[in-house]
């Protein structure tokens, strides 16, 4: 029945539009409305595609979704998605260092971090950049790898923006390859996850989003325009400074600009990775969350209607409430791991307890010192030390095989300093492979962001002291 509904299909299309292709072709290039001449084109491309003329039947299913897209008044899927709204960003970023300044192995040695924290977001997001890469040095075979491992990810975390955005990548390459039929499958899949973004609603927040980020273009736009006016003045002013002094101003202009530059996109890239994880624990603590729980709910009052007829019945409908239960929890960890809801409402010195009371074992015993944050600080540095010390502690569950960890968290007028030390196997500071595979460059990024400092002591079997120190701002 499967395969008789394509034919069915088509046959009801030509009763109503005509007996031939002809018929169709009139209706698309005639006078009739919109919707008429979408229903024509999806037909055609059905006929085609039976025929096995993939590359006339994507022709007219593309043909057919710019109508749907202009008779829904809803913008494409491939240009709403907060993934795109990523990438446009740092896009942006990287366009104002110079297109060199992201490549292949800098997007590869992004990833193997990503991979050494099991942050499944980062490596989908990056996988996909590398795609859009490859796609445009014309590698397709590795730009299909790229958005193929992409896609594998996404699907793991359930984040169906990102989904469809390297659907639409695939449908692309595929096409450009000259393998029509595969583009026309992922352009189907492209559609139907296009089809599910809408019933979330979800478009509403992402144009809020976009509009924002249109705004702030034009304002970085308008000052841009003002510095480039003001600058163009003092050359005007300063024609009579000796040539020699002009040139080693110039230099020391240009290194200044390009280590800007530099802190610009470092820093792009760690307020994206955070507001996205931010919204991505949100949806699942206010949506995933709920669903499940009333999912448990709507099964219990079944239950307590239903007369089962033995134990083993009964027994097995429990094990159905208590998985939809686990699930509930399981999604719960998992966005107070993104984003703990304590850290936005009671503040760090709670989230950091918390944290320790799930990584505790028998095998190690954490000492933790707080003083100083005994209420709400600021979201962005208490943010930015929560993430120094998940990744701390993961590194010493992973790699010390320490039996005691003592953490400290002290703020004054002045400072904060926390301390993450451990009695494990330490490591050799100058071995670039082993300090790279830690992350702890990403530890360095971070607390650049928020114009600190960070030392780091560890010896080969004498453990490891991460000392982070952050100025207090007044």
């Amino acid at each position: 029945m499967k395969h008789l509904f394509p034919l069915f299909f088509i046959f009801l299309i030509n009763t109503c539009f005509g007996q031939n292709t002809d018929s169709l072709e009139k209706i698309i290039t005639g006078k009739a409305p919109a919707a008429k001449k979408m229903a024509a084109n999806e037909a055609l491309a059905k006929i085609n595609e039976q025929r096995k003329d993939y590359r006339t039947a994507l022709l007219y299913y593309h043909a057919a979704q710019d109508i749907r897209d202009s008779l829904t008044a809803l913008q494409k899927a491939r240009d709403s998605t907060s993934v795109k709204y990523n990438i446009e960003l740092l896009g942006d970023v990287f366009g104002k260092i110079g297109r060199k300044a992201i490549t292949e192995q800098t997007l590869l040695n992004t990833i193997e971090t990503k991979r050494a924290l099991d942050d499944t977001l980062a490596m989908a997001i990056n996988y996909l950049n590398l795609g859009l890469l490859y796609e445009d040095q014309k590698h397709y075979a590795k730009a299909l790898g790229a958005i193929e491992q992409c896609t594998q990810y996404a699907r793991a975390i359930a984040y169906t923006d990102l989904q469809n955005s390297a659907t639409v990548e695939l449908s692309n390459l595929f096409q450009q390859t000259g393998d029509y039929q595969q583009a026309i499958t992922w352009f189907k899949k492209h559609q139907e996850l296009a089809a599910k973004l809408s019933k979330e609603n979800s478009s509403t927040k992402i144009a809020a989003l976009q509009t924002k980020y249109e705004n702030t273009q034009k304002e970085n736009r308008i000052l841009q325009q003002q510095f480039e006016i003001t600058r163009r003045n003092y050359w005007v002013a300063g024609i009579g400074i000796v040539l020699g002094l002009s040139l080693l101003l110039t230099y020391f202009y240009f290194q200044s600009n390009k280590l800007k530059q530099q802190n610009i996109a470092t820093n792009a890239i760690i307020e994206t990775e955070e507001k996205e994880r931010k919204r991505i624990a949100q949806d699942l603590h206010d949506s995933v969350s709920q669903l499940m729980m009333a999912a448990k709910i709507n099964l219990s009052v079944i239950g307590n209607d239903i007369t089962f007829s033995n134990d083993v019945q009964k027994d097995r409908f429990q094990k159905a409430i208590n998985l939809v239960d686990e699930g509930f929890k399981e999604v719960r960890t998992i966005s107070h791991n993104m984003m703990p809801q304590a850290l936005l409402e009671s503040g760090l010195a709670l989230v950091i307890k918390q944290f320790i009371e799930n990584i505790e074992n028998d095998s190690v015993k954490v000492n933790f010192l707080s003083k100083g944050f005994e209420e709400h600080f600021d979201d962005t540095i208490e943010t930015i030390l929560y993430r120094i010390l998940q990744e701390c502690v993961n590194n010493v569950l992973k790699h010390a095989k320490a039996s005691r960890l003592d953490i400290s968290l002290i703020k004054d007028d002045d400072n904060i300093s926390l301390t993450i030390e451990d009695n494990g196997s330490g490591f050799d500071l100058t071995d670039k492979q082993k300090y790279q595979g830690m992350g702890l460059k990403n530890l360095q990024n971070r607390v650049n962001f928020v114009k600190g400092m960070i030392e780091i002591d560890s010896h080969p079997g004498r453990g490891t002291l991460v000392s982070v120190y952050i100025p207090v701002k007044k």
